[in-house]
């Protein structure tokens, strides 16, 4: 397993100060704090490096609890101490570790290659976390000043391990700013600097725990240092460093994305007929049949495996974004086409769709469309996200899934470990498999979401504010009984029932949240999507699920009125 060597520059230049405040109170608090990070006091509007780096050592504590970890100080040569050899610790040992005052000098680029050396005894595999704010002064040549980098990396490639390298810069100059950069990306790590303290330190503080997170899980650690590289690839420079991992190994043909037993080949496929059908089939309709394609839409038919009309087809109309405003402004004869083909249906008007390929509809243009009784859909360009597997699947017993996995650009992916950055839209998929779901929210415990979210609604001291904030929502899932439960399932009613209410607890929070504090910007289109398993196992009834819908429309209709912030489009499958 990979282990962690953690180093933390407390040479003098630390006792420079950057620009951004901080509260005196901002120690021990949980790692995405930062949003509320500099408020009062300091030097004219200026922090101190070095309580920067101690602010941010205190909320990365959580992160690092728990794993085998090596932390040292950085400092002129022969001053750089040893705070706590390699071992397993707690979160209260960590908090314990205390960090000199800064003096001295920097010695850096030699000082990593002498830790390779001395690390190499116990493993091949590390990630070095870096927190710095100037560049090697100390070194011997060829390791020293601004080029040393290069001959420290290829030294350390030379003593046979892997280093992944996540840097976290503290004011920085630009000449600094390209070499850790490099070494950085070159290594499939990350890099942060922080010129103002404010939301740069926020945006460290979750590559950092992403990373950390991700080291375990093996599967989802390489796809996201593979992405890193290739995105440090996009962007190099004639003379930057090269790859410094070992040949990636061969991707596995491309054979589409898996919904179940439906399998898609392109999840934005530029003929809309071929999306249309794409988007019932991985909804879970059958028998689509009546396929009409006309200049501007195209029409099916199709049956939904699980509806409130169980056996009773669904008719849908398909057309794009700008074939919306072409019809309605330039070819009025098929709007009126369009519109009576809807008025003709003979299915029952709950089970008439306009699909809609693209959000930019104007608002007088949805009220047409739904003056003709049919419900309005609109759906990103993109087809959603393949879900989670199912719950007997070994994906969950190896640790090999990830919610964070998400091979489409335009879709958010509810649950996530943490906080990322969030799309216009986002699909919710609430995972059943317990010990998933308990790692999602053990993550999740460690964000300011809740506090953030509370501050944000408080005030209004409506009834479900108290629900939503605890810790579970297992009050729902008390005297729940399904109709019937599969004898042959490892986990009973219960136990699926508390994981499943407390991912929407966290779905939940991170949804409003998002739109809130975006007002109304992100997340535009929610798609709520459960599972054939889920619905077989009766957890679309479940009172937790029932809940969540509501909670949802209360707060989209009081916050929306009330602040005036654009409600989200909810669709449920």
């Amino acid at each position: 397993m990979v282990k962690i060597a953690i180093y933390v520059d407390t040479s003098g230049s630390m006792n420079e100060r950057i620009k951004g405040e901080m509260d005196d109170n901002f120690a021990n608090v949980r790692p995405s704090m930062f949003r509320s990070f500099m408020r009062s006091i300091g030097m004219s509007g200026k922090v101190k490096k070095s309580r920067v780096a101690q602010a941010m050592w205190e909320n990365l504590v959580p992160t690092f609890k728990d794993r085998q970890t090596k932390i040292s100080t950085i400092n002129s040569r022969g001053r750089s101490k040893v705070l706590a050899p390699l071992d397993f610790r707690s979160q209260e040992e960590l908090m314990n570790i205390q960090f000199p005052n800064p003096y001295g000098g920097t010695y850096l680029w030699e000082f990593l290659v002498h830790e390779a050396k001395e690390l190499s005894k116990d493993s091949v595999d590390w990630l070095f976390f870096l927190i710095s704010d100037g560049m090697d002064m100390s070194s011997s040549p060829p390791f020293n000043g601004i080029d040393g980098f290069q001959p420290c990396i290829e030294a350390i490639k030379e003593i046979g391990i892997d280093v992944e390298f996540h840097i976290i810069g503290l004011g920085l100059p630009s000449d600094s700013v390209n070499v850790f950069r490099q070494v950085s990306g070159a290594s499939g790590g990350s890099f942060v600097n922080i010129v103002e303290a404010g939301d740069d330190v926020e945006q460290a503080i979750e590559e950092v725990g992403g990373a950390v997170e991700e080291s375990l899980n093996p599967i989802a650690r390489m796809a996201s240092r593979q992405r890193r590289q290739q995105e440090y690839l996009e962007s190099r420079q004639e003379g930057d460093l090269e790859i410094t991992t070992q040949e990636l190994p061969a991707s596995q043909p491309y054979s589409g994305y898996t919904y179940g037993e439906t399998v898609i080949e392109d999840t934005n496929p530029e003929q809309l007929s071929q999306w249309q059908t794409d988007l019932v089939r991985i909804r879970g309709d059958e028998k689509i049949e009546n396929i009409q394609a006309y200049e501007n839409w195209v029409s099916m038919r199709s049956t939904p495996l699980f509806s409130d009309t169980p056996g009773i087809p669904v008719d849908s109309w398909a057309l794009s974004a700008d074939d919306v405003s072409m019809i309605a402004s330039m070819k009025i004869d098929n709007l009126f086409t369009f519109l009576s083909q809807i008025r003709r249906s003979d299915v029952p008007i709950e089970n008439r769709r306009i699909i809609i390929r693209g959000d930019s509809v104007p608002e007088s243009l949805l009220d047409t469309l739904a003056n003709s009784g049919a419900r309005v859909v609109i759906y990103p360009d993109e087809l959603p996200p393949p879900p989670p597997p199912e719950l007997g699947d070994e994906k969950w017993e190896r640790n090999e899934y990830d919610f964070n996995d998400n091979p489409t650009r335009e879709w958010e992916i509810y649950p996530h470990l943490g906080r990322s950055k969030a799309r216009t839209a986002v699909v919710i998929d609430p995972p059943l498999y317990p010990e998933y779901v308990e790692k999602i929210s053990q993550a999740f415990s460690r964000t300011n979401l809740v506090n953030d979210l509370q501050s944000k609604i408080g005030p209004i001291q409506r009834s479900y504010a108290e629900a939503v904030f605890k810790t579970s929502w297992s009050k729902f899932n008390s005297n729940w009984v399904p109709d019937d439960w599969p004898s042959l399932l490892s986990h009973d009613s219960k136990t699926i029932g508390e994981a499943f209410c407390e991912s929407l607890r966290v779905t939940y929070i991170q949804i409003v949240h998002e739109w809130l504090f975006s007002h109304g910007s992100r997340p535009k289109f929610i798609l709520v999507r459960l599972s054939n398993e889920s619905k077989t196992l009766g957890l679309h009834k479940h009172p937790c699920y029932l809940e969540f819908q509501s909670l949802l429309a209360d707060m989209f209709h009081y916050q929306g009125t009330n602040l005036r912030i654009k409600k989200p489009r909810v669709e449920y499958w």
